[in-house]
């Protein structure tokens, strides 16, 4: 066989082709013996087409004779000559039937032309009934074909795919699409068009793109229908979208049915449905759809390639009804030559019809490149001198086909441009085409091309272009419709509280019952709706008498069980709660925090002056007074007097240096270097710590000390203080699983006031030691309430946040908007509005942590004084041993033993 030849581009432009001259885009492919076929343009010729005058053509003409030639020497030899070769056709002779004969037929003609065998089509009628598919399937199989095509649809292809996997017999489908069809579940189906599983990955490019989150799968209850709604969902998830609703339509479903089932769905709030059902179902949901108002604005409505393939063919009041859909059709590339033959012969077949060349649709390209795939195949097993035979199958009632596995191979191995585009096997599909996203815009007189829409997109591993070409919706309207609708306002609880008002501020209406009227998570939840694109329709439910705070958890739970939509209040984000509802993003940081009573520190201690370092700062520096006074002992030992002497003497010169040190009054003379440059460092770090210790013990002694009455929350759980937290919160539940306190512990209040008299009173009074709440109400607490502190850790959580169903899509659209309000000045306005944080958050507002000097802050200057001392003990060591090495390195016996005696004479005079 040939290998393909291509012309560039540069030399198509001085073709004399009359109609082609100056079209630079033009690429020109030959292939095999008997098809010159087009790729990038639909006025390149097809196959049957003239011969290209171009200067090269002779060349490929001259080789494909001499291969053709020496081939058909090989097929003469072989006694192939004339051989008749079989092949099944199954359709159903209705409009896409009719359409796909006579390319069926001319692709035959076209094989036969330059072929030593002849390749005889036999086209059976379905009739669309899977059982007259697979009855004629097996008539077929039984009378020698070596291959059969089609059938139509998907559940017929089923039955026959299995009979041609007991003859093994390829079997090639252009047009069944079911992804359940594969080449795993079937190892000799193949088929030309891709699978419904890719179809739906570029439904959800669409779906993603404009940023819907829900859809409703509308579908012919039956396996062509069924098939795509694991692939859809698949797709869906994969771009955080999922499937609504589903609304499978019988296939014979009458308008009244339809009419009902889509009033059910107009009840619910999805608005983005995706169709994939079959032209005669589709034309009857679509004219229902206009009579009850569904292609409106609000409404998006996607097709599938088993409408959108036939859009061409379409009465403009069919188009009319699908105005404003989107539809996914395989692109390929169009050509009227082959146009043109295919109307001849379709003309000459079915002269009462009246099809225009403008109404062939795809499966046309693909039946004729189905033909042209299995003639190529053939072709090569033919060369090779392999005589076809047949032989009884002991299981079935089928001839089994003994070079079926090597023709299914071949056919495997296709790797050509057919006029559907480029054919490459993978898995079991040839096609390798993308889709169009189309725009449907009306009758063919309102579209620039007269077709009834437009292409405003491409898809093929990726969304192209989508975003340049304008859309025109159901309703006329050019703006993205959101994709969601609320039939009814949603009904959102909201918590009356007794205490923290500025939170939900709420009124008595005329019967005394409580009204929301106001407050900070009010204002922040409007400005959230008012930045929604869209109207958004809601009323707010008080839950709650207002003496009495309702249990947060339990209004969670009322939502799960969509006794309400959605909460708003100082709803916190909890792991546990996340499991029944679904949380937008926070509007509000939050966190668990300790709040205790301030009292005036006692200054009158007698051990007051210890106060300024911790326990563990004062052993540091007595430490480092020794580690100094050693080190300068042993660097000055050997060369001051001042440091030598009887051992008693020198431990008391070690201790005596290194403390006046703290006074700046050593007496001791220095004499080493390394020793001055020790002192130096330790005098600057005395020097420091002098200077902070006089400065934190004059503050003790001379201000007026405020401090927590309690540091350490573990105190509180070792002795069983009582601590407060406030009621119907999760607080209480956290303090007990995480905290480790105990149930007797705990007491609920429900107002800053009763928080105040509560830490007023105290432990010991009926009162509390600590109260535990969240951030926002500390904070809110102590910028009205002086005379407290928050101390010790604070325990992140979530955030405050608003509180949807599970799976609602106004989750993100809140989210974003939350996020847009929580950037802009209006969240400090808002905040500014409901809480004042000036009277005593400067004294109060921050966790209070012990005053007393610790390591934290002198680690540096230890480091450093450490770090100099180690370095000049170390240098002083290196000079002893290198001196002991050179005045021992020549002994003249070379035994090791009097080294010990005089390492240890050298210590004692050291």
């Amino acid at each position: 066989m040939s290998e393909i030849g291509k012309i560039s581009p540069s030399e198509c432009l001085n073709w004399s082709c009359g109609e082609h001259r100056g079209r630079d885009e033009e690429v020109c492919i030959f292939v095999s013996h008997w098809e010159l076929v087009h790729e990038g343009h639909k006025n390149v010729p097809s196959p049957g087409g003239d011969k290209c005058p171009h200067p090269k053509m002779a060349k490929y003409e001259k080789r494909n004779s001499q291969e053709r030639e020496l081939d058909n020497e090989i097929i003469r030899a072989s006694g192939l000559e004339n051989v008749t070769v079989n092949i099944g056709v199954i359709l159903q002779l209705d409009w896409f039937g009719k359409v796909a004969k006579p390319a069926f037929e001319l692709a035959a003609e076209e094989a036969n032309k330059n072929s030593q065998w002849r390749l005889v089509l036999h086209f059976r009628d379905s009739q669309g009934d899977p059982v007259r598919a697979a009855s004629a399937g097996l008539e077929l199989l039984q009378n020698g074909a070596v291959a059969i095509i089609g059938p139509q649809t998907s559940q017929e292809a089923g039955f026959v795919a299995q009979l041609c996997d007991a003859a093994q017999v390829p079997m090639l489908s252009f047009s069944a699409t079911d992804p359940l069809l594969s080449f795993h579940r079937f190892p000799y189906f193949l088929r030309l068009p891709h699978s419904d599983a890719v179809q739906m990955k570029a439904i959800a490019a669409v779906v993603n793109h404009y940023g819907w989150r829900q859809v409703v799968a509308v579908y012919s209850d039956n396996d062509y229908g069924t098939g795509v709604l694991s692939p859809l969902s698949e797709a869906l998830l994969e771009v955080g979208s999922q499937i609504a609703n589903r609304c499978p339509l019988p296939t014979r479903a009458t308008r009244d049915y339809i009419r009902a089932e889509l009033y059910k769905l107009m009840t619910m709030p999805p608005r983005v449905f995706v169709v994939h059902m079959t032209l005669e179902l589709g034309e009857s949901l679509f004219s229902v759809a206009n009579d009850i108002g569904m292609m409106e604005e609000d409404y998006v409505w996607i097709i599938t390639d088993g409408i959108s393939t036939v859009l061409d063919a379409l009465n403009p009041s069919i188009i009319d009804s699908m105005k404003g859909a989107l539809a996914t059709r395989t692109y390929i590339p169009s050509s009227s030559h082959f146009a043109n033959r295919w109307r001849d012969k379709f003309t000459a077949e079915f002269p009462h019809e009246g099809i225009k060349p403008a109404k062939m649709n795809i499966y046309a390209f693909y039946a004729y490149d189905a033909v042209s795939i299995i003639a190529r195949a053939v072709h090569k097993l033919n060369s090779t001198g392999t005589r076809f035979s047949f032989s009884p199958s002991p299981l079935s009632q089928v001839k089994v086909f003994q070079q079926g596995a090597r023709l299914l191979q071949l056919l495997s191995e296709t790797d050509y441009v057919g006029i559907s585009g480029r054919l490459r096997a993978r898995e079991g599909e040839l096609g390798d085409c993308g889709y169009q996203i189309l725009n449907v815009i009306g009758g063919r007189g309102e579209s620039e091309s007269g077709k009834g829409y437009r292409v405003v997109g491409f898809w093929k591993d990726g969304l192209q272009g989508i975003r340049n070409t304008p859309v025109r919706w159901p309703g006329g309207s050019e703006s993205v419709p959101r994709g969601w609708a609320t039939p009814e306002a949603l009904k959102i609880a909201v918590p009356v509280k007794h205490g923290f008002e500025e939170f939900v501020v709420t009124t008595r209406d005329q019967d005394n019952k409580p009204k929301i009227s106001g407050g900070f998570v009010i204002d922040v939840f409007a400005e959230v709706v008012k930045s929604l694109p869209y109207a958004f329709s809601y009323k707010l439910i008080p839950y709650g008498d207002g003496n009495v705070t309702p249990s947060y958890d339990e209004l969670v739970q009322k939502v799960y069980t969509k006794k309400y939509d959605a909460l708003v209040g100082d709803f916190t984000i909890l792991a546990n709660r996340s499991k029944y509802v679904d949380f937008t993003q926070p509007y509000s940081e939050s966190g668990l925090a300790m709040v205790v009573a301030i009292q005036k520190a006692d200054s009158s201690n007698p051990w007051a002056f210890l106060r300024p370092f911790t326990p563990g700062m004062w052993i540091a520096t007595g430490g480092f007074f020794l580690f100094t006074g050693i080190v300068v002992w042993l660097l000055e030992h050997r060369r001051n007097n001042n440091f030598r002497g009887k051992p008693r003497r020198q431990i008391v010169t070690l201790l005596w240096f290194s403390f006046s040190t703290l006074f700046f009054a050593q007496r001791e003379r220095i004499v080493s270097s390394l020793a001055r440059g020790v002192i130096i460092i330790w005098l600057f770090v005395v020097l420091i710590l002098t200077s902070s210790y006089t400065a934190s013990l004059t503050s003790i002694l001379t201000v007026q000390q405020m401090e927590p009455s309690i540091t350490d929350m573990q105190c509180l759980v070792a002795n069983r203080a009582p601590v407060g937290y406030q009621r119907g919160s999760f607080v209480g539940h956290y303090l007990q699983e995480q905290l480790n306190f105990h149930e007797t512990q705990l007491k609920q209040y429900s107002s800053p006031d009763e928080y105040a008299e509560a830490l007023s009173k105290g432990p010991n009074n009926g009162g509390v030691a600590a109260i535990f709440d969240e951030l926002p109400y500390i904070r809110l607490f102590l910028s009205t309430r002086c005379g407290f502190t928050m101390v010790g850790p604070t325990y992140r959580t979530g955030g405050l946040a608003f509180v949807f169903r599970k799976g609602s899509p106004w989750v993100s659209e809140i989210s974003r908007s939350v996020l847009k309000l929580s950037e802009s000045a209006d969240m400090q306005r808002i905040q500014n509005k409901w809480f004042n944080m000036t009277a005593c958050i400067t004294q109060s507002g921050a966790p209070v942590e012990s005053n007393r000097l610790s390591m934290k802050s002198f680690w540096g200057l230890y480091l450093i004084t450490g770090t100099a001392s180690v370095v000049a003990l170390v240098s002083f060591i290196g000079r002893l041993l290198y001196k002991y090495t050179r005045g021992h390195g020549h002994s003249p016996s070379p035994s090791a033993s009097p080294v010990t005696p005089s390492i240890s004479s050298h210590f004692k005079s050291f």
